[in-house]
């Protein structure tokens, strides 16, 4: 991921996380086994989407890949796992095949982890949601999730500081962590920009309809926005073909969109798997891993966001230093979102 890295000291922390989107797909993507010695852990995900998409999904495949080539991991990745009768077995495959550690990257695949975990005690398994997921935890499963405050304000700052008004949103779904999320973003327009007005949520229906995600953002162009937001997936491919098309600002828009659909795309705030994982197999190692629910922040480095782009200065200069300030008051805890 083309990602801004906020506290790179904070890259081997421990713990943080993130909660799912969905997609579609079922490619799988492995790496030997055999060539697995006492000290590289074996490692089994599922991603809901494609492990391609640029955003949520790759995030997981690009830590692995970074892990296997420290020679730390093997791993076996299977894409468009987001249906649990089509997850659970695999999950079930993973543990029976004695992998070290299986992770579950996505809210759809929760109830397969929990379902399996309880029949394989010596296997160990993460699991992510919500939330409400931190205290579901078991000695052999960890839950995980993102501070969607964090990234929802700091996606609406960044919006606001653009002084693009009025300002439009494509959502993927109606699910409570994407109303919360929505809802950040909301104070945090306000934050930067009082005078910012916003114009209804739009949702897609899905996390990965580039075409409805399209025809969203056209929509609200045409009632006059002058940014679209979205909260990235395979929906943000739309929202930022649609947006350069007309040569509307965007925030959320994921590199998978292709060089095109991020020429307005002022900065996207992304997942940072590496930390994560690289915790998790650190704690199977020594032995110490279960028990706990962990979140992803912006001062543990799960949380990151692209370079301020200016997009040919139609976005004031000062952008990326207000930004700055803003991430550096929320890890150091002198700013608190609302």
């Amino acid at each position: 991921m083309r990602t801004r890295p906020v506290l790179l000291a904070a890259l081997a922390a421990g713990a943080l996380a993130l909660a799912g989107c969905s997609g579609a797909g079922n490619a799988a993507s492995s790496a030997p086994a055999a060539a697995a010695g006492d000290d590289v852990i074996r490692v089994g995900a599922l991603t809901p989407g494609n492990a391609n998409d640029g955003a949520f999904n790759q995030a997981l495949a690009d830590a692995l890949e970074k892990l296997q080539d420290e020679g730390e991991i093997t791993y076996e990745l299977r894409e468009g796992m987001a249906d649990p009768a089509t997850s659970e077995p695999v999950v079930a495959d993973f543990a029976s095949q004695g992998f070290d550690l299986v992770i579950g990257h996505g809210i759809e695949l929760g109830d397969a982890i929990f379902s399996v975990a309880k029949n394989f005690p010596d296997v160990h398994f993460t699991a992510s949601g919500g939330p409400d997921i931190l205290e579901k935890y078991t000695d052999n499963v960890e839950t995980w999730t993102y501070d969607s405050a964090q990234v929802g304000y700091l996606s609406g700052y960044i919006a606001g500081l653009t002084g693009a008004t009025p300002i439009g949103r494509v959502e993927s779904m109606e699910l409570d962590f994407v109303k919360a999320t929505d809802q950040f973003f909301q104070q945090g327009v306000t934050a930067a920009n009082p005078s910012a007005t916003l114009l209804p949520v739009v949702y897609a229906g899905s996390f990965d309809d580039a075409e409805a995600a399209a025809s969203a953002t056209s929509g609200l162009i045409s009632q006059g926005a002058k940014l679209v937001y979205t909260t990235g997936d395979g929906i943000a491919a739309g929202v930022g073909a649609a947006a350069s098309s007309a040569g509307t600002l965007s925030v959320g828009v994921s590199p998978a969109a292709g060089a095109e659909a991020l020429k307005t795309n002022v900065s996207t705030v992304d997942i940072d798997m590496y930390p994560i994982v690289k915790a998790w197999v650190d704690e199977v190692k020594a032995d110490t891993f279960g028990g706990k629910g962990v979140t992803s922040t912006l001062a543990n480095g799960g949380i990151v966001f692209q370079d301020i782009n200016t997009v040919d200065g139609a976005v004031p200069a000062d952008v990326a230093a207000k930004v700055d300030e803003l991430v550096a008051g929320i890890s150091d805890g002198s700013v608190t979102v609302p």
